[in-house]
């Protein structure tokens, strides 16, 4: 894959408020430590998905150890999407994703990775299904 297929552009981002809210009340749920990933087959986009990252406040008072976590989510993301978008296209679904950090303590990079990557693999599984 080329590196253009690794990049993370501005329409993949959720910022409205209203997909937001309508994730969290009417997504599903997977779980892969520390994440839990909430989804939803959505109709229509220029990107087989569209994602937002969170990490609760109620866990990270401070902000620095926020972004941090968040950044590193991120790169776990861009570096898994050319595996993820091309299983979405066979699938021939687009999704909408919030990825939720839930683990009391700072991970390292490499397990951030790996437990993104699983719950990616899940979350394929589980699209067929209810698509």
């Amino acid at each position: 894959m080329t590196l253009s297929g690794f990049s993370f552009h501005k329409g993949e981002r959720i910022t409205s408020r209203r997909i937001l809210s309508s994730l969290f009340t009417q997504g599903k749920i997977i779980h892969s430590h520390p994440y839990r990933i909430l989804y939803k087959v959505s109709l229509g986009g220029n990107y087989p998905a569209s994602v937002a990252f969170s990490v609760p406040k109620r866990l990270f008072k401070r902000a620095v150890d926020r972004n941090l976590l968040k950044r590193r989510t991120r790169e776990a993301y861009r570096l898994n999407k050319p595996y993820f978008y091309s299983h979405l296209h066979t699938l021939g679904c687009q999704v909408q994703l919030v990825i939720l950090y839930q683990h009391n303590s700072i991970m390292d990079f490499q397990a951030m990775q790996d437990a993104l990557r699983r719950g990616i693999e899940k979350l394929l599984q589980e699209i067929p299904r209810i698509h």
